[in-house]
């Protein structure tokens, strides 16, 4: 799924002193820019030019990039009350156009497991860790979380079935079997068992021994005689080199969130009841209400040489790991 760009800016707006640092600092060439409208138009063409070789093919995720300016972001996030947030002429906006849904499977995930007991957390840990500098992704996570805002008053640790019984009496009603199929005991090992959420949200015991596997040891687990793990632990080990030479950057990190209606993909833990529901009830709200955007998040162009410069090493390290990631969610997925 190629991502695509799209440019939308107000003539009115005064982006020219922008344009022309941009050029300055020297990552642009002018070599690119053929006929332009005007300094927006310049800078877009020179923009692109430089983001669509880096753009990665994806198979899993679904994204593009959309040059605004200050207007156009202000008139997405009013809705919010974030308008005034805003205080950049123009943004790189992250476009999430639509959402597919896919499933690690309990066979991909059992094979996962039986290589080692560690490795199903190590492959969502690192998919955290690179949607977290990159793109927003619908994880068992994220679908647990979401589940608990409608089902256990907002808490996703919440393991105790008589708890979440006496809520879903009160709050709910139905019969017995409609609440017990809203049980933690229930829904957690279809939706989101333990080895697919953050440390923090596990629930049993046995789990305190999981951890993240170092990257010597993915690098032996890739030279296993089973072809499918082999090139999904070498893929998992290349995310992990990815996010390490990244450090702790992001170009994202500066970016106004802008509450999009889709993700870049739904990874669910396998085909389920739940997840279609979680995705009803995300979907049926943002239209209801309509307080959702077709952005991700709006990232701040930098006016200044020094960070010009870091922040499109920023956006190429980003694009790197997106490249990273999609690759090993086409390994544990369809």
């Amino acid at each position: 799924m190629p991502a695509a760009a799209r440019v939308t800016f107000c003539d009115e707006v005064e982006i020219t002193d922008l344009v022309i640092a941009q050029f300055d600092a020297g990552v642009l060439r002018a070599s690119d820019v053929s006929d332009p409208t005007g300094a927006g138009d310049a800078f877009a063409q020179a923009m692109f030019a430089w983001l669509n070789p880096r753009i990665p093919h994806c198979q899993r995720l679904q994204f593009g990039f959309a040059l605004i300016d200050q207007a156009a972001a202000a008139d997405q996030l009013t809705q919010f009350g974030w308008e005034d947030a805003l205080n950049s002429p123009l943004y790189l906006a992250i476009e999430l156009p639509g959402e597919q849904v896919f499933s690690i499977g309990t066979a991909r995930a059992q094979a996962l497991r039986a290589a080692d007991p560690s490795l199903l957390f190590t492959a969502m840990s690192l998919v955290d860790a690179a949607c977290s500098r990159s793109l927003f992704v619908r994880t068992p996570d994220v679908l647990l979380d979401e589940f608990a805002r409608w089902h256990w008053d907002y808490d996703a640790t919440l393991a105790d079935d008589d708890s979440a019984r006496e809520f879903l009496k009160e709050n709910w009603g139905g019969d017995d079997a409609d609440i017990e199929r809203y049980l933690p005991s229930v829904v957690r090992p279809e939706l989101a068992p333990d080895d697919t959420l953050p440390r923090h949200s596990h629930v049993q015991a046995g789990s305190s021994s999981l951890r993240v596997l170092s990257q010597r040891t993915l690098r032996a687990l890739a030279r296993s005689d089973d072809a499918w793990l082999g090139e999904t632990c070498a893929a998992l080990a290349d995310l992990r080199l990815t996010l390490a030479r990244a450090r702790d950057r992001s170009a994202i990190a500066g970016a106004q969130w802008a509450e999009p209606a889709y993700s870049a993909a739904t990874i669910a833990y396998c085909e389920s009841n739940y997840v279609s529901e979680v995705l009803d009830n995300h979907f049926e709200c943002a239209s209801n209400s309509g307080e959702a955007t077709m952005f991700q998040c709006f990232i701040p162009i930098a006016t200044q040489r020094q960070a010009i410069r870091q922040q499109f090493g920023d956006l190429a390290s980003m694009l790197q790991i997106i490249g990273a990631l999609d690759r090993v969610l086409t390994f544990i997925s369809s």
